[in-house]
């Protein structure tokens, strides 16, 4: 019968250890560093007013960003208020996807259709480009652009993707919200 060195065995499994955690520790530091593109969103919380409803409501979207407790994600929140009543609006999340080498994002709207699509900075604005699902399965493509203006906001222009290009759907600016 072969001896087993005990020492030998416990240093091998001590530098997988040590290995498997270095490793660890140079991959995560890559995700929080490539969210840096959008990190300003989670500076303030925003709100881009909306045109009055045909009631003659005041409407607004109010959208919060938020850090994941392991910096490796920002939270999306944001909700719809008229005359000072919320209602929800979206749900989801950015995060870098190392294997595409992209930030993606995904989010559930009230209704429950998902939103889901990556961000690339090109020409100072962050292009979101994205399907959205809806409940019945239906999708329809489309793309975002978000121009930061400074610390003080930042303008969303929507798209929807057709056969022959884009079409402008709708432009808003979001400011800190008061």
């Amino acid at each position: 019968m072969k001896r087993i060195q005990i020492p030998k065995v416990v240093a091998s499994i001590g530098a997988g250890a040590i290995a498997v955690l270095y490793a660890h520790a140079q991959t995560s530091a890559p995700s929080a560093a490539a969210l840096e593109p959008i990190a300003f969103l989670t500076a303030h919380e925003w709100d881009a007013k909306l045109p009055d409803s045909p009631e003659g409501k005041k409407k607004k979207i109010h959208a919060q960003f938020t850090w994941a407790q392991n910096r490796q994600a920002i939270r999306i929140s944001n909700e719809f208020v008229t005359d000072g009543k919320a209602s929800p609006y979206i749900d989801g999340l950015y995060a870098w996807d190392p294997q595409q080498g992209v930030i993606v994002f995904w989010y559930v709207s009230a209704e429950g259709s998902l939103t889901k699509g990556t961000v690339k900075m090109k020409d100072g604005k962050l292009v979101h480009e994205f399907q959205e699902t809806q409940p019945d399965g239906k999708t329809a493509e489309f793309v975002a652009r978000v121009t930061p203006r400074g610390n003080e906001g930042w303008d969303n222009e929507i798209f929807a993707r057709k056969a022959n290009g884009l079409t402008p759907l709708v432009k808003v600016r979001y400011q800190i919200a008061k």
